[in-house]
């Protein structure tokens, strides 16, 4: 097991300075029967039931509340992050109740929505021109410059903690089938996700195949990486994949359509590319298949499918 994981994760120490009814997670996992293929059984863990609307709730509450317990964040010291927005946004949440300044390095694309809901939390928004590349290369020079402390998610253990202790554990307790999952499909982003989480599921379900879900190169998806990216985050643990799904944007945003009309989610791009990832494997292979979504439709209403040119 590589570094950083014990065999039992109670050697770890956890972040415990906050109520827990402030934290993340006990997420519902629910059943999709009406877009699994004849003979198979798909399941979704729906991420958007955090407190600011995410998956990337559970890796900012980790990462705040560990540089708060080891004292590398100072109160009112300002955090500086590169984000999508996501995880910005639950940053932004935290910074706003324990009263740090905040500033988000946001990707020219990110959309509107995003945006208002970083500005509703109180957060400082600098635009950056390109992807997220662009935006983390600007926030490390901010940080470089004594601007503040960034937690940087692309390289915080604490991201895949989170779903270690949280994400897969969730997983384990709420599975009521006899037999366990053969596939687990999760979006490749900062690589804390998939990282943390399918080492969770595989100390108990060695079989399970992982799925890695990813936007081609040339066609970015919010919040999604590629393997064929230059960057590839320090976290991510790629030799837990035993699968990749290169997904185009307009078909994972015409799946999200598809799980609204067949089963009432009304869920964001990135789940619409998992769903559809899911949708492959289990139509190739039939068995059962977990699929982690990590947002609703919220923040996309001013793009597609939701809107029209």
């Amino acid at each position: 097991m590589p570094s950083g994981y014990p065999a039992d994760p109670s050697q770890l120490p956890r972040p415990t300075t906050v109520p827990t009814e402030m934290k993340p997670g006990n997420t519902p996992l629910v059943e999709l029967r009406n877009l699994a293929p004849s003979g198979t059984r798909l399941f979704a863990k729906l991420e958007w039931f955090n407190p600011t609307g995410s998956i990337k709730d559970r890796a900012a509450w980790y990462m705040f509340h560990n540089a708060v317990q080891t004292k590398k964040l100072h109160p009112g010291q300002t955090i500086v992050e590169a984000t999508s927005g996501n995880t910005g946004i639950g940053l932004a949440r935290l910074a706003q109740i324990y009263h740090h300044p905040m500033v988000i390095c946001l990707p020219s694309a990110a959309t509107e929505e995003r945006r208002q809901l970083l500005r509703a939390y109180g957060a400082e928004l600098i635009v950056v021109e390109g992807g997220p590349n662009d935006a983390i290369a600007h926030a490390s020079g901010l940080v470089e410059a004594g601007e503040g402390h960034m937690l940087y998610q692309y390289g915080n253990r604490w991201n895949t903690y989170a779903h270690f202790f949280g994400t897969s554990q969730e997983l384990l307790r709420d599975w009521q089938l006899e037999t366990p999952p053969t596939h687990f499909l999760a979006a490749y982003g900062t690589g804390g996700t998939i990282t943390g989480t399918s080492r969770g599921l595989k100390m108990i379900w060695a079989d399970l195949r992982v799925h890695s879900v990813e936007p081609f190169v040339d066609d970015p998806i919010s919040g999604m990486r590629s393997q064929d990216d230059p960057f590839q985050p320090p976290i991510a643990d790629l030799s837990l994949v035993t699968d990749r799904h290169e997904v185009q944007r307009a078909v994972a945003e015409s799946t999200v359509g598809m799980a609204m009309q067949e089963e009432g989610l009304f869920a964001g791009t990135s789940a619409g590319a998992i769903l559809f990832a899911a949708l492959e494997a289990l139509s190739a292979d039939g068995g059962t298949a977990v699929a982690l979504l990590p947002d609703d439709g919220w923040k996309y209403l001013s793009g597609a499918p939701w809107t029209t040119a």
